[in-house]
């Protein structure tokens, strides 16, 4: 038996409108996989056409078009580009919160690209790349149940759907045929795992040529700062549970002690459970390694991970502690793409630098309770966030409102403590300098000692003889 893959009903009309286009449309599937024999699709979004810089790359640009369109006819579904549909994946990534993620591509043309085996090969290789971007990093928690992963095909004339899954480590496997369904309310009921935590650990950070720049220390620290977030405790409901019991279950007793109802609407698509987090202090072994400066990281996040309504501790825990390293790290790796010049390597100074790193916003999906993300850096509103998810998430249809900037508070550090903070820090650097040049000055003092007390000796024997003589 294949896979059986649900999707929501309204993204139904969403492929309408990029099939009446009648051109090649590639894109990504987000969603999470339910079981090993089913995953359920919650958007689709295409990916966006490259930019252009300047009026000759726009002329080069309009003249490959017309190549394309002539080569259309023998080979319409080649009409893409393998390097763009892997930027966006990148790109996609810092967008989606805990517990979702990339389950495969999405292609619509005029001819079925199954049919042929070399685009068979090249979906393969697109989805390899694509899970190697989404695994290899530490911001995914949750792996996926199966290897499977997920090529849909939608035919611009027929409207045809033809859904497949590819075993990405084999190589000489054929696809296998899925049954795509839509499905309203597709997934539900979902659960929404809601905290706030607050974030603190300290970087010691290097001018020197070996240390690497901002970017690679800052990737260091937060590497040792993910290894203690994946021993985190997750309490729900107020409790400890084990891992097997169903996370729903666990946050029945709630408040009022009631348990939730079995004559509950069954359209009811959201449940929303308040979840605490403790984060152990990780004892690392420090090497000795020479430092110019400290980077102390800290402030208040918004955690928001989403999972299926059948999900156990265990699995609720994992989506929780993936949305928390997948959101530090989208913030780090923005704000080191906005430093220009030398603050990529960071500049020790006596004066404290503060870096304001971009707060989380969110934003609804069209057919579904879940809220994807985006960030803004200081001083920029709504409004900025509408241009980026359109663009990257094909979310064109969002209004200001619908953008919740409410979650997370702007940085708001006065002069008075970036002064302390450069006090004690030129108050750190002055011991650490003192107790560097200690050996060195402890040896002196007892080598003058000696001669302090050679000299008394000799002084006090020629007293002696003189005294003798008189």
């Amino acid at each position: 038996m294949g896979r059986t893959v649900i999707a929501e009903d309204g993204i139904e009309t969403y492929v309408a409108s990029l099939a009446s286009k009648k051109a090649t449309v590639v894109g990504l599937l987000f969603g999470q996989e339910i079981s090993a024999q089913k995953s359920c699709v919650i958007h689709l979004a295409r990916t966006p056409d490259p930019v252009i810089e300047d009026e000759e790359e726009e002329s080069e640009s309009s003249l490959e078009i017309q190549n394309k369109n002539v080569r259309k006819v023998n080979s319409p579904t080649e009409d893409f580009d393998d390097s763009l549909v892997l930027d966006h994946a990148r790109q996609v990534m810092r967008s989606l919160p805990g517990g979702i993620t990339i389950l495969g591509v999405f292609i619509v043309s005029n001819t079925d690209p199954f049919q042929n085996p070399a685009m068979n090969n090249r979906i393969r290789k697109l989805l390899t790349s694509i899970d190697v971007i989404i695994g290899k990093s530490s911001i995914t928690v949750r792996q996926q149940l199966t290897c499977e992963r997920i090529a849909l095909h939608i035919s611009n004339t027929t409207i045809k759907y033809t859904c497949k899954t590819l075993e990405i480590d084999s190589p000489l496997a054929s696809p296998k045929p899925a049954d795509w369904k839509f499905v309203n309310a597709a997934g539900s009921p979902w659960i929404e795992l809601h905290c706030t935590t607050n974030v603190e650990f300290f970087i010691g950070l290097s001018d020197s040529e070996s240390s690497g720049t901002l970017r690679q220390q800052l990737e260091t620290g937060i590497d040792l700062y993910g290894k203690a977030v994946k021993q985190c405790i997750c309490l729900f409901g107020g409790k400890f549970s084990t891992d097997l019991e169903l996370v729903d279950d666990a946050s029945t007793v709630m408040g009022t002690g009631k348990k939730k109802s079995k004559q509950q609407n069954s359209e009811e698509r959201m449940k929303t459970i308040n979840v605490q987090i403790l984060i152990p202090e990780l004892e690392v072994k420090q090497e000795k390694q020479e430092c110019s400066s400290e980077l102390r990281f800290g402030g208040q996040m918004c955690i928001k991970a989403y999972i299926h309504g059948k999900a156990t501790v265990r699995e609720a825990s994992q989506v929780i502690r993936e949305d928390i390293l997948r959101s530090l790290w989208a913030r780090c790796d923005m704000h080191c793409d906005s430093l220009i010049g030398e603050e990529q390597r960071g500049q020790p100074d006596v004066k404290a630098v503060l870096h304001e790193p971009p707060r989380r916003v969110l934003a609804p999906l069209p057919f579904s309770p879940i809220s994807v993300s985006d960030y803004l850096f200081p001083g920029e509103g709504p409004a900025d966030s509408l241009t980026s998810l359109a663009d990257l998430l094909d979310l064109g249809t969002l209004l200001d409102g619908d953008v919740q900037d409410y979650w997370e508070a702007a940085a708001e550090v006065n002069d008075a403590e970036l002064q302390i903070q450069s006090d004690s820090t030129l108050l750190e650097t002055t011991i650490s300098k003192q107790n560097s040049v200690a050996p060195s000055t402890n040896s002196r003092a007892i080598l003058l000692s000696g001669l302090i007390a050679l000299l008394a000796i000799v002084l006090s024997y020629l007293t002696l003889q003189i005294f003798r003589t008189n």
